[in-house]
């Protein structure tokens, strides 16, 4: 095998191994597009660094290259993280070189929001949303009542004592009400 194509071979294993790992890594940690991307160059180049080490009589380019990713791909995505962690918006309303601001107030303090502490999916809580105006739509009357009644008081205990109806008479309306929502894709309902 000449030089050429024993570098074309490795260069492809280590790109394979690169994005393999970044993938696996992205579907595990939710990583966005640019953070994998950033950990797939950081992987190549690694490999790239480290092709010197790799001896052909000890493996294929594939399996040295997918160790190396591994191993890498590791202490990228922890250092990743780390620096997540230390992220913080200031909401404070300051700029930086504000002549007003007072260093020693405890004012700011309240205002440090962690950059990912409100990581909620705003699309799939309006598909829930668009889900439970349409099981509402398609209740009856005895069903409607008791959802807003759940909805009022917020705890079976009480909507129980509410309702004015016997306990069992309640517990199987809310079954019923329960089963109704599953149908639009509620598994936990009431």
């Amino acid at each position: 095998m000449n030089k050429q194509n024993f570098d074309d071979q490795y260069m492809q294993a280590a790109m394979n191994a690169a994005a393999t790992r970044t993938y696996r890594l992205a579907a595990r940690f939710g990583l966005a597009t640019p953070d994998r991307e950033d950990i797939e160059q950081e992987l190549i180049l690694d490999m790239m660094e480290r092709a010197k080490q790799y001896d052909p009589g000890k493996g294929s380019p594939g399996t040295f290259t997918g160790v190396v990713s591994e191993h890498r791909a590791v202490e990228v995505l922890d250092g990743l993280m780390k620096y997540r962690a230390r992220m913080c918006f200031f909401s404070g309303g300051h700029a930086a070189n504000d002549s007003e601001i007072d260093d020693s107030s405890d004012e700011q303090d309240e205002n440090v929001v962690p950059m990912w502490s409100d990581d909620r999916d705003l699309f799939a809580d309006g598909l829930a949303l668009r889900d439970l105006e349409k099981a509402i739509a398609y209740m009856n009357d005895e069903q409607a009542a008791l959802f807003e009644l759940l909805e009022t008081h917020q705890d079976l205990p009480s909507a129980c004592k509410a309702c004015g109806i016997s306990t069992a008479t309640f517990y199987r309306r809310v079954n019923d009400l329960q089963m109704h929502l599953r149908m639009f894709g509620f598994k936990s309902a009431a």
